[in-house]
């Protein structure tokens, strides 16, 4: 039996949304998306939102019946107070939230449209073509822009013969991919309404009178159900029922009748596949004399009203107890975080010349000297951005750059061990005129006296951080006793490689990664050599690598690692997660928030107009990076915001002599 279910889906949480649209991309519609200026305004106000289909009007009802009914249920939810958000693809761009005039143009130009799910959105993107969205490909969006609900006329099924041409909706497929799924991957099947009976699209009820398993007498007990539910922080969705309005139900027989009959009639034209839903229709509309399209039209309304006023009253529920409901971070009251790893004395030697030629002639340039160490450099940006009392715990020599690297962190270096027996650690750095480091030479030999004995003697202090930042200067047996410490203590640890030598020594040190490691930030060689590690095959050209190859490593390493940040220089920085841009890393109970399928973004480079000067050196901008994201999550800020705000420390530093210049305390959030 061909079976679509009346309903609109919740997805499991509602988000916080960027400010700015510009910020960020998701690479699966790389800058494809465009959001209306209601759906952002809705957005960044907390307003109830409802994403509805396009189908409907490419696919589901004739002109001009697909464009009114299109209008008057985006007019019915903003009757109930919530936001429309009709989601479609336009020459190759997807809309959140779809103007009346683009409305127009989908519904009058059906023949060159694509019927979009998953599978579809490459070609109609690449192709610039036109889309309507299928329950699945509207899922799917409305997903990865943090819109909670989802109403629609009904979601396909197994189609009748399934079991000869394995012809499964698509809209199944999805719902389990996405945080919602149906009720035997232990999501709830909710009718709303009087009755208890579960709805069959055309028909109030099911020709066999099944029982809904869960009912609910009207919206506001949805909505309660749906606030619970978001309280137990349950990574699931709802499937709400909405039974037609009597006066427009059809008779379950007759319509049987009809169905039995279009379906023949597929059969015998060899229809199948996402064509099926659009022949039955239209025949079904034929066999009932138009019955079944008044009865499509009154149900997609009716089921938008149900959406909307379920959205308003969750939105009531959730400002009346926005801390039971909303989901808050854990960083921005946590203690602060540790640094452990590297302090030094950086001679940095530019040559301002374009063209460099390693036969030994001389070059125009100029040196300086600085204090650096991706630990030390880390820390004091942490304190410069306002995580006050973040500490580093490090080692220098009895010598004078030892006594500045000291100066330099502001009264929080009761965990650095000022070594008598060793010169602080040095590192020369030959820079090109455009600040990008060609090579190193290191110096580096007072790191083996940060061992494991004085992490021991810093157990205490350790042990009551919020997180360890670790970079990959030290030992393996010292990462290993860091490693058992934050296992012990459940203490989320972030990974700075360091160098390609060093990016995998995490993993080679202890299994203990697997429990502890939640952040790891590579560039694109130390992104290669940890996923060589892992197993992941080498690409073939590793220079100036594709974005979308490196969105694939990524990717593939969040299976084993929660939050990949991949720093791509003038690319900007790629984040893969199992969550959206909009959504924070923690919860309320310090868990990392795992919400949605693996994605990733690109977040350019930001670029401040009234900065006119080259840049002078990219030594600290991947460690003022790091600091500028962690100082976001400690401010409760989300994915995208975070980013935003690494981004404006590493440009600052970029145009800087100094790894970490005092400017950056400028962007301290209050």
């Amino acid at each position: 039996m061909y079976h679509v279910r009346v309903g609109f889906r919740l997805f499991p949480k509602v988000l916080k949304f960027k400010s700015l649209k510009n910020d960020t991309c998701t690479i699966m519609t790389q800058s494809e998306i465009i959001y209306s200026d209601d759906v952002l305004t809705a957005k960044k106000n907390g307003w109830p939102i409802v994403a509805l289909e396009s189908t409907i009007i490419t696919h589901g009802m004739p002109y001009p019946d697909n464009f009114n009914t299109a209008l008057k249920v985006e007019e019915t939810v903003r009757k109930q107070g919530a936001v429309p958000a009709t989601i479609s693809i336009l020459d190759g761009k997807i809309h959140v939230g779809t103007s009346e005039e683009e409305i127009k143009k989908l519904s009058n130009s059906t023949s060159n449209t694509i019927k979009c799910s998953r599978r579809d959105f490459p070609l109609v993107i690449s192709e610039k073509l036109n889309g309507g969205t299928t329950v699945s490909g509207t899922m799917l969006v409305a997903n990865l822009a943090g819109i909670p609900i989802m109403a629609t006329g009904g979601i396909g099924g197994v189609h009748r013969g399934a079991e000869l041409t394995f012809d499964v909706s698509a809209d199944l497929s999805e719902l389990g991919r996405t945080p919602v799924a149906v009720e035997t991957q232990g999501v709830p099947v909710v009718s709303v309404g009087t009755s208890n009976a579960f709805p069959a699209f055309y028909c109030h009820e099911t020709k066999d009178k099944i029982i809904s398993p869960i009912h609910v007498y009207n919206s506001k007990d949805a909505a309660e159900l749906i606030a619970v539910q978001r309280k137990l922080q349950f990574h699931t969705g709802i499937l709400l029922t909405v039974p037609i309005p009597k006066e427009y139900s059809l008779d379950p027989m007759e319509l049987e009748i009809a169905i039995q009959d279009a379906l023949e009639q597929a059969k015998c034209n060899g229809i199948s596949g996402k064509n099926i839903t659009p022949f039955l229709l239209q025949k079904v509309t034929e066999l009932t004399a138009g019955e079944s399209l008044r009865a499509n039209k009154a149900l997609i309304e009716n089921n938008a009203k149900v959406a909307a006023e379920i959205a308003k009253e969750l939105s009531i529920i959730q400002n009346l107890y926005p801390q039971a409901y909303k989901i808050a971070s854990s960083f921005k009251a946590t203690k602060p975080p540790v640094v452990i790893g590297g302090s030094i004395f950086d001679t940095i030697l530019q040559v301002d010349e374009p063209k460099i030629k390693f036969d030994g002639r001389m070059y125009k340039g100029q040196s300086r000297k600085s204090y650096g160490g991706v630990a030390r450099n880390i820390a004091v940006a942490l304190n410069n951005l306002g995580v006050n009392g973040t500490k580093l715990l490090s080692v220098v020599g009895n010598d004078e750059p030892g006594k500045g690297i000291i100066k330099s962190l502001q009264g929080n270096e009761d965990m650095v061990q000022v070594l008598n027996t060793a010169n602080t650690a040095r590192y020369t750095a030959i820079i090109n005129n455009a600040g990008e480091c060609l090579f190193g030479i290191g110096e580096m030999d007072a790191f083996s006296a940060i061992s494991p004995d004085i992490i021991v003697r810093h157990k205490t202090n350790l042990e009551k951080s919020g997180l360890l930042i670790l970079d990959g200067n030290t030992s393996l047996e010292t990462i290993r006793t860091i490693m058992d410490i934050a296992a012990q203590f459940t203490i989320p640890v972030w990974y700075e490689p360091t160098d390609v030598r060093k990016a995998t020594k995490i993993f080679e040190a202890t299994d203990n990664w697997r429990n502890t490691l939640h952040f790891i930030s590579p560039n694109e060689n130390e992104l290669l050599a940890i996923a060589k590690h892992f197993g992941i095959s080498d690409p073939k050209n590793k220079t100036n690598l594709d974005i979308g190859i490196i969105k694939e490593i990524g990717e593939q390493l969040v299976e084993s690692i929660p939050v990949i940040i991949i720093t791509l220089g003038s690319r900007g920085v790629l984040v893969a997660r199992r969550s959206m841009g909009t959504e924070l890393f923690y919860d309320s109970q310090r868990k990392i928030i795992e919400s949605s399928i693996i994605q990733s973004r690109l977040y350019p480079p930001f670029i401040d107009s009234n900065v006119l000067d080259s840049p002078v050196s990219v030594s600290g901008c991947g460690d003022c990076l790091a600091a500028g994201i962690i100082a976001g999550m400690y401010q409760g800020l989300t994915e995208a915001e975070c980013v935003k705000l690494g981004l404006k420390a590493a440009a600052i530093s970029l145009h800087s002599i100094h790894p970490v210049p005092s400017k950056i305390s400028t962007l301290r959030i209050s």
